[in-house]
C-alpha cells in the first residue's frame, strides 16, 4: 500500500481573487472600500515629541475578518520643524468603516519620504483621534497595495476548484512539498505521484533493525522529465532492504509547475469556468429553468493535455 501526504502547502493559489472577480463579473461592491483622508496637524507648541523633523503624510486602512483594504487617501503634509518644540502630530477625523470593520491601521511616511509605514493599530471602529509621538525608526511594515477584504466565498471556490482539477489531472499546480509513503521499495522503478516533479528532497527508510536511515542522494537517480517522475537506484545499485512494516519508506519531494503564473492557461480556464458556475448557481439543483451545459469535450477537455495516466504507485 502507499499514501500521499502534503508536507508544505502551496504559498499561493493558482488563481488570484482579482482573476476570479473579473471572470465572475464581480465589481468592488463585495469589498470594504478603502478609507478617506485623515486630518493631520501639529499637536501644538510647545510640545516636545519624537516625530522626526521634516514633512510627513498619513493614511489609514480598514481591517475585517477577511483581510485589509488597500491604502486609503493620503492626508495633507504636516511639517515638523523642530521636534523639541512641536514633535507631536494630532490626527483627527480618522475614518470609520462599515459594519464588518473590526479595526483600523494608521500609516505614516518618514520625514520627506513617500512610502507609508505602519504607525499604529486602532483595535476598534469608533475612535476618531490619535496623537502621533513615534520616531521614524519605530515605524513598521508598509501599507498594502491591494484589497484583501474579499467575500470569503471566493477563496473557498478557488481552493475547491484547484483541488478538483488536481484530482482530475492527478497532478499539483503551484509548488508544494509532499511526502510519499510506501511499505517497501519497488522492484526497480519508483513512480512519484502528482507531477510535475521538480526535485526529490530526501528518501528515508526503516532498515531491517528498525532504524530509520536516510538514503544518500548518490544512491539513486531522479528523472524529472517524465510524467510522472521516476526514481531508480543509481547505476549498479539496488534498493536497500527494509523492515516489513507499514510506511517503511518515505519519499519527500517538491512538485508543481512553479508559481501561480506558471500554471498552464488551460487549467486556469477550467477553474474559472467551474468557479463562475458555482458562484452563479449556489444551490445543488436548478428548478424551473432550461439549462444546457457546455459539452464535456469543451469544459473538462481543457484538462486533458495536463492529465497524467494512472499508475499503481506502490509497485512497479
Amino acid at each position: 500500500m502507499s499514501a500521499l501526504v502534503q508536507y508544505a502547502a502551496p504559498a499561493t493559489e493558482a488563481l488570484t481573487a482579482d482573476e476570479v472577480r473579473a471572470a465572475c463579473r464581480i465589481d468592488a461592491s463585495n469589498q470594504e472600500p478603502a478609507p478617506g483622508a485623515i486630518t493631520a496637524a501639529l499637536a501644538g507648541t510647545p510640545i516636545a515629541g519624537n516625530v522626526d523633523n521634516g514633512a510627513h503624510r498619513y493614511l489609514a486602512t480598514f481591517v475585517t475578518a477577511d483581510g485589509e483594504t488597500q491604502a486609503g487617501t493620503a492626508s495633507s503634509a504636516v511639517t515638523v520643524a523642530d521636534k523639541t518644540v512641536n514633535g507631536k502630530v494630532a490626527l483627527t477625523a480618522i475614518p470609520i468603516g462599515g459594519a464588518l470593520v473590526t479595526s483600523r491601521k494608521l500609516y505614516r511616511t518618514i520625514a520627506g519620504g513617500s512610502t507609508y509605514l505602519l504607525l499604529a493599530t486602532l483595535a476598534d471602529n469608533t475612535t476618531t483621534t490619535y496623537t502621533d509621538n513615534i520616531a521614524d525608526s519605530s515605524l513598521g511594515a508598509g501599507a498594502p497595495s491591494t484589497n484583501t477584504t474579499d467575500d470569503p466565498f471566493l477563496g473557498v471556490l478557488i481552493a475547491s476548484a484547484r483541488a478538483t482539477a488536481e484530482t482530475r489531472t492527478r497532478s499539483v499546480f503551484v509548488t508544494q512539498t509532499l511526502d510519499y509513503y510506501l511499505d517497501q521499495f519497488p522492484g526497480w522503478e519508483l513512480h512519484v505521484p502528482t507531477p510535475p516533479l521538480q526535485s526529490v528532497s530526501e528518501i528515508t527508510y526503516v532498515d531491517s533493525d528498525g532504524v530509520t536511515q536516510t538514503l544518500a542522494a548518490d544512491q539513486y537517480a531522479v528523472d524529472i522529465e517524465s510524467q510522472p517522475g521516476r526514481i531508480t537506484p543509481a547505476y549498479g545499485l539496488v534498493w536497500p532492504v527494509t523492515r516489513w512494516q507499514q510506511n517503511a519508506v518515505k519519499v519527500r519531494f517538491v512538485a508543481g509547475y512553479g508559481a501561480s503564473s506558471a500554471v498552464p492557461d488551460g487549467i486556469k480556464q477550467w477553474m474559472l469556468l467551474r468557479i463562475k458556475h458555482a458562484y452563479d448557481q449556489r444551490d445543488p439543483v436548478n428548478v424551473g429553468n432550461i439549462v444546457t451545459e457546455f459539452p464535456r469535450s469543451y469544459i473538462d477537455g481543457l484538462l486533458d493535455p495536463f492529465t497524467v495516466p494512472s499508475f499503481a504507485w506502490a509497485r512497479s
